[in-house]
């Protein structure tokens, strides 16, 4: 147990506005593949994004909730890459300016203690679309019912210590947006699907080791067992003597192991710059008071009242806090 491991994760949070982020197809990419598109979603040459305000309201909302500090600039990039389900050849992102900065979540550690996780950052992107590889044949079909639906990326610093850290950080996080009421949290349909980037190094270094990512793993156990493979890997491979690479991999749950995907020895050129056909956003200080005036109770604001009001425990308090319906019902009853 001579080393330490370090976590930091990227969570997508898809938003439940109605509509896209940049156009009016409504926001419902599970209908029929190739339904639910028009020219801008589409990627055709010279139409032009409308931002949807819902959008912001909602980054904004999460940032509050988050205790991240609101940008009052912030403005959307192109980032570059080519991907069969991105037919601009881009997306519409936030590089340098994002919506939100510096903030926290606040966690449970197994031993009753509390853990700020800090956060880098939330911006707001643009979802791509979905490949979709047949099983009998040597193909692949692309839906773009999903290109342009509104995401916020929550990332983190390599706060996270270990896999209970990790589940417990998520859960809070997904509890946090559905309390907003900006997402459903359904980490099977993708609503909810975080990259877990994780390192190790010597107890008591300063440097961080080379990470691995993991990408888009649906479920706090499958990230539990992946974090815990993850460590013992790199552990062998720095023990035997060897290099642990810079890489993206993937998570096979059926093996209980992670598989490569793709090397990222180097860092990709997405050859940022900013967007020239959205304006720079600019949030009012009386805005944001609004925003967070009207916020709803959050996850751990309910947890105080339940236990001061009601007489509950904290384990009673928390079964309820972690299903929304089932606390509510208790209530009105």
């Amino acid at each position: 147990m001579s080393y330490e491991i370090n976590i930091g994760i990227e969570v997508h949070v898809q938003l439940t506005t109605k509509t896209k982020i940049f156009c009016t197809c409504a926001n419902e990419p599970e209908q029929k593949p190739n339904t639910n598109i028009c020219q801008i979603c589409a990627g055709h040459p010279g139409v032009l994004p409308v931002l949807n305000q819902e959008v912001v309201t909602n980054a904004i909302k999460a940032g509050l909730a988050t205790n991240c500090r609101i940008t009052r600039k912030s403005e959307f990039a192109r980032k570059h890459y080519f991907y069969p389900d991105l037919p601009k050849g881009y997306q519409v992102t936030q590089s340098n300016r994002p919506i939100c900065e510096e903030g926290y979540v606040t966690i449970k550690l197994e031993n009753g203690d509390k853990k700020n996780i800090r956060l880098i950052r939330i911006h707001i992107e643009e979802d791509a679309g979905k490949n979709i590889h047949s099983q009998f044949s040597n193909e692949s079909f692309v839906d773009l019912n999903r290109a342009g639906t509104p995401l916020l990326e929550i990332v983190t610093y390599p706060d996270i210590s270990n896999a209970y850290e990790a589940r417990a950080y998520l859960k809070e996080l997904r509890l946090i947006v559905q309390y907003l009421g900006i997402c459903t949290g359904n980490m099977e349909e993708g609503s909810f699907r975080a990259d877990t980037n994780i390192s190790i190094k010597k107890i008591g270094a300063t440097k961080l080791g080379t990470r691995a990512e993991l990408k888009n793993i649906n479920s706090f156990k499958f990230i539990s067992d992946a974090i815990e493979h993850e460590f013992e890997r790199q552990v062998d491979i720095i023990e035997s003597g060897g290099t642990v690479k810079q890489e993206t991999r993937l998570w096979d749950t059926k093996n209980r192991k992670s598989v490569p995907m793709r090397s990222k020895e180097e860092a990709a050129d997405y050859r940022y710059f900013p967007e020239p056909d959205l304006p720079v956003i600019e949030i009012a200080e009386k805005t944001i008071e609004e925003i967070k005036n009207n916020l709803p109770e959050l996850p751990s604001q309910k947890f105080e009242r339940l236990m001061s009001q009601k007489n509950l425990t904290s384990n009673e308090a928390e079964i309820l806090i972690d299903d929304i319906e089932l606390c509510n019902y208790f209530e009105q009853a």
